[in-house]
């Protein structure tokens, strides 16, 4: 028998704001696109090791990936893994 799950609600804080806002700052993120900015920083703060996204252009791409990384490597936050569903079909 499979247990069921209940998805875990995260929700925004301000660590992730202003995780968010540093991605912008830093150029990761187009100032113009603060929701992607925020799809990662809420992702990033309640460490989760994955985002999965159909968005090539502003979360799944190598630019993003690696400001990502070294921005929360140095703020102290949990590295995160952004990946397309194809890399995970």
């Amino acid at each position: 028998m499979i247990k069921e799950i209940a998805p875990e609600e995260l929700t925004l804080s301000k660590d992730a704001e202003d995780l968010a806002s540093r991605y912008i700052s830093e150029g990761i993120i187009p100032d113009k696109y603060e929701n992607d900015a925020l799809h990662i920083a809420i992702a990033s703060v309640s460490s989760l090791d994955i985002i999965v996204s159909w968005n090539f252009e502003h979360i799944v791409n190598l630019k993003t990936k690696h400001g990502v990384m070294a921005v929360n490597v140095l703020l102290g936050h949990k590295t995160i893994e952004i990946i397309s569903p194809l890399e995970v079909i």
